[in-house]
């Protein structure tokens, strides 16, 4: 009998410890899990776009003068009004500023137009004009961003450079940097007999996939399988005929140097240029100068082979 009793009574602790185990594994564990999916599932465009809102970022509203660019403002579709610039080079009078190459500029995930002057008078200083939109929703820009979105809108603003300012093809340096590097090569989706035939390709900081971006941040997650946006770059710059050139940092936190180089494994013709110790938000300004004094001298080839 005491045997007995014995035998129950631990088995009754052992089931009452076991109980509790499982309850607290659900309320501290499982439910927060849960929880932290529900999140991403919900907001995770607001993750991944982070804009930075105003309500005016003309030329003369952020210091700069007539003689700098021009403020564009493109009618997307929906009504969506998109609102940019083109930007001058400080290399030639305005009587001849078609004359000079484009960089066709898409910026990162973050933050508008305006918190890119610097980056774009590093362009303007070597002769490229620069021709860059806040993407929907950031800036002074109508609607919301999505992949769909910004992809169609990537298209339109390369055919408002070609069709409507004037610029060929083998005059434009198409540019994006992090997430504006699948944006950039969104423009080789789509029909082939579309796809555009820049002089370059410069990519910085960018990655293959968003979900396998995703997946190496949050391995116990299964994020990558929830996403709206793909953003699947390693399928489209298999379809690039242009040279490419693309920069990554060593020390990019955000965007592995792995997933870059998995980027450049899927391309044709890319020149890789590894940067020591560059961050994410950095773009290695001295190489990319050395790269575009090397387009220049290709396009001033071209030109005396066209005349």
């Amino acid at each position: 009998m005491f045997d007995r009793g014995h035998k129950d009574s631990t088995a009754s602790k052992r089931s009452f410890w076991l109980r509790r185990i499982r309850r607290a594994l659900l309320i501290y564990v499982l439910v927060p899990y849960l929880a932290v999916i529900l999140i991403f599932a919900v907001f995770q465009r607001r993750l991944l776009y982070q804009p930075s809102v105003a309500g005016n970022l003309t030329l003369l509203k952020v210091g700069l003068k007539p003689n700098d660019g021009i403020d564009i403002r493109l009618d997307a579709d929906e009504g969506v009004i998109l609102s940019g610039w083109l930007l001058y080079s400080q290399l030639h009078t305005k009587a001849s500023k078609l004359q000079s190459p484009l960089v066709l500029y898409f910026p990162g995930n973050s933050l508008n137009r305006s918190d890119r002057l610097s980056d774009l008078r590093d362009f303007t200083s070597q002769g490229f004009d620069v021709l860059i939109m806040d993407y929907r929703g950031y800036g002074d820009s109508g609607g919301s961003p999505s992949e769909s979105n910004l992809t169609r809108d990537a298209k339109l603003i390369w055919c408002y450079a070609i069709q409507e300012l004037g610029y060929r093809e083998e005059q434009v340096v198409v540019f994006g940097e992090s997430l504006g590097g699948a944006v950039a090569l969104s423009l080789w989706s789509g029909e082939p007999k579309n796809f555009p035939e820049p002089a370059v390709l410069i990519l910085n900081s960018t990655f293959d996939s968003l979900p396998s971006t995703v997946a190496g941040h949050y391995p116990w997650f299964p994020f990558r399988y929830l996403l709206l946006e793909r953003w699947l770059s390693e399928n489209r710059i298999k379809f690039v005929d242009v040279p490419i050139v693309q920069f990554h940092g060593t020390d990019d936190q955000m965007i592995p140097l792995e997933r870059g180089l998995r980027l450049s494994k899927s391309a044709e013709d890319l020149k890789w240029i590894e940067i020591r110790g560059g961050m994410h938000n950095e773009i290695p300004t001295l190489k990319l100068i050395e790269e575009l004094e090397i387009v220049k001298e290709s396009m001033a080839i071209t030109e005396q082979t066209i005349e």
